[in-house]
Order: structure tokens, then sequence, then C-alpha cells
């Protein structure tokens, strides 16, 4: 992670950043869904700044967005200022698993949760990467959707 420049913020959905929230709102309108952001445990936002190691140097800026309902996960994407996605999974339809404890960390340190399972606009498992940093905000976040979610295992 010593390459990635990471800040996670708790924020209200009408607080996030003006793209990320529209492709939230498109994707709950789209899905029929929008009468879950009234039941928000939690909303936050995390901006993701990746160093460049090349010749040319730079760097590229992600934000991703994710709000946590007492069913649902919905997340919203922007990278570098170009394309922005959304989607959303059921948290009976879903597992999560720190990042740092998995392979891929050994290799690439980094900071977050992976989500794997069923998404709302796939009848196909897929995995998510949601960036968290290590402040109140995101250990907060992950321990609200870990708790979330072992709700429907049980």
């Amino acid at each position: 992670m010593a390459d990635n420049i990471r800040v996670t913020r708790e924020c209200a959905v009408k607080d996030l950043d003006k793209a990320l929230g529209a492709a939230i709102q498109a994707h709950l309108a789209e899905y029929q869904m929008a009468e879950i952001e009234s039941s928000t445990l939690m909303c936050c936002e995390t901006v993701s700044t990746q160093k460049k190691k090349s010749v040319f140097g730079g760097s590229e800026k992600a934000i991703q967005a994710v709000l946590l309902t007492k069913k649902m996960l919905v997340w919203a994407e922007k990278i570098s200022g170009k394309t922005t996605s959304a989607g959303s999974a059921k948290l009976d339809q879903i597992d999560m698993r720190d990042y740092e404890s998995t392979a891929m960390f050994d290799v690439i340190s980094d900071s977050g949760v992976n989500i794997t399972g069923r998404y709302t606009d796939s009848k196909q498992t897929g995995q998510l990467f949601i960036a968290l940093d290590d402040g109140p905000a995101g250990k907060k976040f992950r321990e609200l959707l870990r708790e979330a979610i072992k709700s429907f295992k049980e």
C-alpha cells in the first residue's frame, strides 16, 4: 500500500461525489430499489491515489462510494474522472473477506475488503474490491458490513 494514498470518510448519500451519487441513484432507480436509501446503516467514500512508477510518472485517482443497508450493499466507482459505474448485491448472496488475509496481500499490500457472490445485475458470481483505509470510518464500515452479512448467515 506504500504506493497508494487512501482516505475513507463517512458521509451522507447526498454528500457523495456528484458523479458517484448520480450513478448510485440511477442504479437504484433501474433496479427499483430507491426506497433502500432510507434504511442506510452507513455510507462512506474512499479516495485512492496510486502513484505510477513509470518513466512518465503521474498518478491515478479513484473514488469509491459504498452504501450499506440492512439488506443490501450498493457501490459506485469513478476511475481517473473518466468512467463511473455502480452495482449492488443482496447481503444474503455475498461473502466478505479482509483483503489483508488473502494471498494477494503478500504480493500487493493494500487495505480493504473483497466481496464475492452474486450481484443484482448478474446471474453469475463475481468479486469486487472495496478500498478502505485503516482509519475510523474504514474500520467502522468493515465491522458493520461483517455484522450485517453475518446476520443473514445465522
